[in-house]
């Protein structure tokens, strides 16, 4: 038997794939290859605030203006990404970018070089992110975060609670010929 739940995590599942991993994707795409001087700059931006995201489901956040915001995000980092530090990447990668356009100092942004992703920098001290090696660890994420939801009763009772807030969309609207 379906349940409201199965429902509603089937609309979650088909928005995390379509919008939100569709979108980052294609902004990524659109930007690799520094075409018109372009970088992923905004790529990074899109998976680093979409954490906060998933992190309102994962806590089961009952009104947006939310004042623990930076607790769930780096609970569910602790718990989703454990390859990063919660305080770093919400402070000098997620608050910057969002609200700055910019990083702190303790990371250093690049991409197409998996080779170095996690490494320091000997003279700098920051640590490497490779954008497609982060994409993949939030990609699992969901995954994992997804599969913890079919099984932890807790998790799924937060999850209901934070969809009850709405989850986002974007409608097409065709205009008529003229």
């Amino acid at each position: 038997m379906i349940t409201e739940f199965d429902v509603k995590l089937g609309n979650f599942i088909n928005l995390v794939n379509g919008w939100i991993l569709g979108s980052i994707s294609e902004t990524y795409r659109a930007t690799k290859n520094f075409e018109n001087n372009s970088t992923p700059l905004v790529a990074f931006i899109l998976v680093s605030t979409t954490i906060d995201f998933f992190a309102g489901f994962f806590a089961g956040i009952s009104d947006l203006d939310n004042r623990q915001a930076s607790q769930i995000y780096k609970e569910f980092v602790r718990r989703y990404m454990p390859n990063y530090d919660p305080e770093h990447l919400y402070k000098d990668l997620r608050c910057r970018l969002a609200h700055n356009f910019t990083i702190g100092s303790y990371y250093a942004l690049i991409h197409k070089r998996y080779d170095l992703h996690g490494k320091v920098i000997s003279q700098t001290g920051q640590k490497i992110i490779n954008f497609e090696n982060f994409y993949e660890d939030f990609e699992n994420a969901i995954k994992k975060y997804v599969s913890d939801l079919e099984t932890d009763n807790d998790l799924k009772n937060k999850f209901l609670t934070r969809y009850q807030l709405g989850i986002p969309a974007v409608f097409q609207i065709k205009a008529e010929a003229p």
